[in-house]
């Protein structure tokens, strides 16, 4: 199978098979606007996702519970084999969905591949949702998450010089914005970041939006009931501190930022790495063409999907 990417933010001239299939049986459901947050969730849960890829081997996956400011979260950490032998390097993991929909539980064999393939220790963070959280709340439990992993690093076998973070869509908005905090907080910042088809413009500017806004998995009308949930406002969209494309990103970490050719989210994720580029922070984009926005969920049945999982897995055994 030829997996087709650019380093430009461009679509190919068709969907991958596979691909227009996930987004047209998407297109047939009961869509997450016309409903309730626990309504998404439980068709989500009742679904389950047929195309997630099958389990990897590793070492131990085990589940605990940290302290963070405001109370606590847990933590799913996967060790591949031979992890005790030395300090390693590790990957923290912000899900996906909307910071309203998704779980540790829906990426686990997602994030057990980046772990086994990677050969990093991967850590799955259970971050509390949204409406209950809204979007500053979010960030601020995903930095206190990485905080509490790089001060207790050397107990769970890690080096803490050695860490990065990465997310998908809202857990690439939620990447950048635990990088942001660290460069507020003058802490460090982790040693790489991976940011998969990230949500960074949330006034939903580009062009993209209104161009792949129906039909392609993710939609603008879910785009904008997400939004109703995880912002205290409407006008909380245009807060300063949460337009990331105007803000000083200068000393985050080295990013390799990926984006769909068929994604409403694919301009600005290419927009933002040319801020990082722009602001002296390397920065290497790559979109894949045939591919819609959350296309790394299922690799089990989308080739590109554990392609980008081994890129990934790649990129981090060079970085850390």
């Amino acid at each position: 199978m030829k997996v087709l990417r650019s380093p430009e933010a461009v679509r190919a001239n068709k969907l991958d098979p596979m691909a227009q299939k996930v987004a047209d049986a998407a297109a047939r459901l009961p869509q997450i606007e016309d409903g309730s947050p626990e309504d998404a969730r439980a068709m989500r849960r009742e679904r389950g996702n047929p195309f997630a890829p099958d389990p990897a081997e590793l070492e131990n996956i085990e589940d605990i519970e940290i302290p963070i400011q405001s109370g606590s979260l847990m933590l799913r950490i996967y060790r591949p084999f031979g992890w005790k032998q030395k300090l390693g390097s590790a990957l923290i993991f912000y899900h996906g969905g909307g910071f309203v929909l998704g779980d540790v539980e829906q990426y686990d064999t997602v994030v057990q591949h980046l772990a086994a393939k990677s050969g990093c220790i991967a850590i799955s963070v259970e971050y509390q949702l949204a409406p209950e959280n809204k979007i500053k709340g979010i960030h601020q439990d995903g930095f206190d998450a990485y905080c509490w992993i790089r001060e207790n690093a050397a107990d769970l076998g890690i080096d803490k010089n050695r860490i990065a973070v990465g997310g998908d869509s809202a857990g690439g908005n939620l990447t950048i914005g635990v990088e942001l905090l660290c460069k507020q907080a003058n802490y460090p910042v982790p040693k790489y970041q991976v940011l998969i088809y990230p949500s960074v413009d949330l006034p939903m500017s580009f062009p993209s939006v209104e161009e792949f806004g129906e039909g392609y998995f993710l939609t603008s009308k879910g785009m904008t009931w997400f939004r109703s949930h995880y912002l205290e406002s409407p006008v909380q969209a245009n807060d300063p501190d949460l337009l990331f494309l105007e803000r000083d990103v200068s000393g985050l970490s080295p990013a390799f930022v990926v984006t769909a050719g068929f994604d409403p989210l694919r301009d600005e994720g290419k927009a933002f790495a040319d801020h990082l580029e722009q602001q002296g922070v390397p920065a290497e984009h790559v979109c894949y063409t045939d591919m819609i926005h959350g296309f790394i969920s299922f690799a089990g049945g989308i080739g590109a999907g554990m392609e980008l999982i081994e890129a990934i897995a790649s990129r981090l055994k060079t970085e850390l």
